[in-house]
């Protein structure tokens, strides 16, 4: 394992080459990006990257420190890919779903799919992590039983959760019921705790129904008979 100094070294770098990387590919500089959390006395200007510079390096250590402890190690794929940030494009319903799972763990010969937050909120549902085991199923005939969220603020596992409620018939219907609704212009607004983060939003007559914007879309009333 590299000594701390040569940790934060490398993570300071990596830190630095990724805003570049997006500020290129985004065309936006830093200083403009979309920033999280409150303003506080020791960061008026909220989770910038000033604010994450410190506090990932701060999580980045407490991150090594729990993987120590915990016993765990990164799976090696039957592909022999590791099993982080592993990347694929599954086909669910008809649909290419693309996605990234930040890790996948070999726990005693079990593989278990972990999802990192950095946010403060653990997610109520195991969906998420129930659609990389159904990928990782779909791909390699061998499915994880159980996954859990990683909170990078807390350093903390949430309780691990079995992930065989939601399987790929699950996603097949799901995604194939999306396509339907998607061909037939049946469009629902899911109002819920996400919609200010939203980019459409101003669009949405759920959302803003008294916007210039909303009005383009106003809602469809359905035929009742």
């Amino acid at each position: 394992m590299l000594e701390k100094t040569e940790r934060t070294a490398l993570w300071l770098d990596t830190f630095e080459r990724e805003i570049r990387a997006i500020e290129d590919r985004s065309g936006l500089p830093v200083d403009k990006w979309r920033v999280g959390g409150r303003a506080s006395k020791q960061w008026p200007n909220r989770e910038d990257a000033a604010f994450w510079r410190g506090e990932g390096l701060r999580q980045f250590e407490a991150y090594i420190e729990w993987l120590d402890k915990s016993g765990w190690k990164i799976a090696t794929m039957p592909d022999d890919k590791p099993g982080i940030e592993w990347e694929a494009e599954v086909w669910f319903g008809g649909t290419p779903v693309r996605m990234v799972v930040d890790a996948i763990y070999d726990v005693n010969g079990d593989w278990v799919v972990v999802d990192y937050k950095t946010g403060s909120r653990t997610p109520e549902w195991e969906m998420q992590i129930s659609l990389y085991a159904s990928a990782l199923e779909r791909v390699y005939g061998k499915r994880p039983k159980w996954g859990a969220y990683y909170m990078t603020r807390k350093a903390a596992l949430s309780d691990l959760s079995s992930l065989e409620r939601f399987g790929m018939d699950w996603f097949d219907y799901a995604f194939s019921t999306m396509n339907f609704m998607v061909d037939n212009d049946i469009l629902p607004a899911h109002v819920g705790d996400h919609c200010g983060y939203c980019s459409v939003s101003e669009w949405c007559a759920a959302v803003n129904p008294q916007s210039d914007k909303a009005q383009q879309y106003p809602i469809i009333k359905g035929d009742k008979g």
